[in-house]
């Protein structure tokens, strides 16, 4: 009992989060939607699956997508080639989208023509944040101090055992790393203090007004002569870089290039699904086409069996009339489905070969939606997209070695992977900087001022210079060392440096035989394919004379009163339909096989006259 109240609350609670009113009733029924009694031991009804969407009516933002319902008498075609398809999705891709639910699973993930920009602007990795480090930085700071302090010994207070003190703070710097690691600063140090010390030297005991300038004016210049120093280093490493923390301006370039990289393949995949969703477009119509032949076909064959059946004729019994009408409805569901579409995946890249292998399953509204959604264009217009252009069934000849090589040369993968190894052999380089002692040399000059204000225009330049009433000189120079015992951090470093490297070495060298595979696949379904477009057009040629020749000689011999055998005839009809869809199939897939060849050798871009920025190697 308490399950049962509790399951019925959770109901409530969910139907009136989604809009539904709270004192209606729940009922389960098999009547149409809208015809239910509301059961008196119920807590919530739901007449209708439209009052949900009420608070949305009439916010569609687009005409109602074609249906099998839809009355497409005068539907106004979009017809297509196949490169104003690619121009159209280039001008509305800055989402580079992919056949399947990616978008709405992992948005995040989703690839943009904003990425490669991203990573280069990357505030923390990106180049600029790479090259900032070496920029000149100026820093300034003020304080001021109010003291009053009661103190046991006079010494401690100047002369006095009750310490009052204005102070004064002033710092300027300006520093600046070059790419060789040396640190150059230069400083302005200025001081007014103000205390009532009788000891000072200026102003009198006691006179509160006895105002005293200190400043100095410094240059530091610190060189690494081992650890940090040199151009290679810093420009890979970057300043203050630490074992395992390297993020120089030459690491963040290459990040850059693999990322340009990925832009490139993203590109190169999303031509191709766009090609891949415009063909399976034409064998929607083509599938579409073969099988309302076939349907009328068995509708002929169905009134034909029954006129005969009417006047008694041999062979047209009742079983064999409705054996004919299965026949029709049988292709009449399949015209039904070839005309809506059945929701699965079509094809898309890696669904068994790199460009995709060719799928076929979406009727002629689904492909449409599909190939809509590839290229950018809304969802639905009123019109319907309808493809021009016809598959190539020319023999097309590769020449092996030729291709081969162009793949192993251009394949953006094993760009992005060399990309990856010159990284690692970067971090390399500067992991062993690692092993050496920091030693550095720093050389220091400064001069002080000192007087009863900041600024003196008549004193003499023997006195310290126009600022002050005194000056000296103060330098220094000095080497700093420092030896980590063992060095566990750097060898550590260098070690998983060198594993990376051999890792991202091995890998390219398995993709270079992957992608050497890949093309041999790819050159062998071209030439299957070839070959199998002959066959099922020769299946079809046979399938077209053996119904030609039974249906001719099933009139004749209806007129002879002879028994006829009309279960020929409908299998003939089956065949017919089946070789007409397989040859539509093999055409379609030698297209699609023709293109996953340019895909291999990295050519689609070239081929559908695709151009972007080169990358650096």
């Amino acid at each position: 009992m308490q399950l049962s109240n509790l399951c019925r609350t959770t109901v409530l609670a969910v139907l009136v989060l989604s809009g539904c009113s709270r004192n209606r009733e729940f009922v389960a029924c098999t009547s149409p939607v809208g015809d239910c009694v509301p059961s008196p031991e119920g807590v919530i009804e739901q007449r209708s699956y439209q009052e949900p969407f009420s608070a949305c009516a009439n916010t569609a933002p687009a005409p109602e997508p074609f249906m099998l319902d839809s009355d497409t008498a005068e539907v106004p075609y979009w017809n297509m080639q196949l490169e104003d398809t690619i121009e159209y999705a280039l001008m509305n891709s800055s989402v580079m989208r992919k056949i399947g639910a990616n978008l709405l699973q992992a948005p995040e993930l989703v690839p943009t023509v904003y990425d490669p920009s991203i990573v280069a602007t990357n505030a923390r990795y990106g180049e600029e944040a790479a090259l900032s480090a070496f920029d000149a930085q100026l820093g300034s700071r003020l304080y001021y101090e109010q003291n009053d302090r009661a103190l046991n010994n006079s010494l401690l207070g100047g002369g006095t055992n009750f310490f009052q003190q204005d102070l004064w703070r002033l710092q300027n710097e300006l520093s600046k790393q070059t790419a060789a690691g040396t640190q150059f600063a230069v400083r302005h140090n200025v001081e007014d203090d103000l205390n009532n010390a009788p000891r000072n030297i200026y102003g009198t005991a006691g006179d509160i007004n006895a105002h005293a300038w200190t400043w100095n004016l410094e240059a530091e210049v610190r060189h690494p002569l081992m650890q940090g120093g040199g151009v290679d280093f810093n420009r890979i490493a970057g300043p203050n870089a630490t074992p395992g923390e390297i993020h120089g301006v030459l690491i963040a370039r290459v990040n850059t290039s693999i990322s340009a990289a990925e832009f490139q393949l993203t590109l190169r995949n999303y031509l191709s699904d766009v090609e891949n969703a415009y063909w399976e477009l034409v064998f929607a119509y083509r599938d579409l086409e073969a099988k309302k032949s076939a349907r009328d076909r068995a509708l002929a064959t169905w009134q034909r069996l029954k006129a005969l059946n009417e006047n008694d004729v041999a062979g047209a019994e009742a079983d064999k009339v409705a054996q004919a009408e299965e026949q029709y409805f049988r292709f009449q569901q399949d015209v039904e489905t070839a005309i809506g579409g059945r929701l699965l995946d079509g094809t898309r890249d890696f669904n068994g070969s790199t460009g995709g292998t060719f799928q076929g399953v979406g009727g002629v509204y689904v492909a449409e939606r599909r190939l809509r959604l590839m290229m950018g264009a809304p969802i639905t217009d009123g019109r319907l997209i309808r493809p021009v252009s016809e598959p190539q069934v020319a023999e097309v000849v590769f020449d092996w070695n030729g291709l081969v090589s162009c793949a192993l040369a251009q394949r953006t993968e094993l760009l992005q992977q060399r990309l990856r190894i010159k990284r690692r052999s970067l971090e390399l380089q500067a992991s062993q900087n690692f092993l050496l002692p920091e030693l550095d040399v720093v050389g220091r000059y400064r001069r002080r001022g000192f007087g009863d204000n900041l600024y003196d225009a008549n004193a003499p330049l023997s006195t310290g210079g126009p600022s002050t009433n005194t000056g000296t000189d103060e330098w220094q120079m000095g080497v700093e060392l420092a030896v980590p015992i063992g060095y566990r951090q750097a060898n550590a470093g260098v070690r998983n440096a060198e594993l990376a490297l051999a890792r991202d070495r091995a890998i390219l060298g398995e993709l270079e035989r992957q992608i050497v595979h890949d093309v041999g696949n790819a050159v062998g379904d071209v030439n299957r394919l070839y070959k199998v477009v002959q066959t099922a057009y020769n299946r079809r040629t046979a399938a077209q004379t053996q119904f030609d020749i039974l249906n001719d000689a099933d009139l004749q011999e209806s007129v002879r009163g002879r028994r006829i055998d009309f279960n020929l005839l409908l299998d003939a009809e089956r065949r017919l339909a089946d070789a007409q869809i397989s040859y539509y199939r093999a055409r379609i897939e030698y297209a699609v096989a023709l293109k996953n060849v340019n895909l291999e050798v990295e050519n689609l871009l070239p081929y559908n006259k695709v151009q972007i920025a080169g990358i650096e190697d």
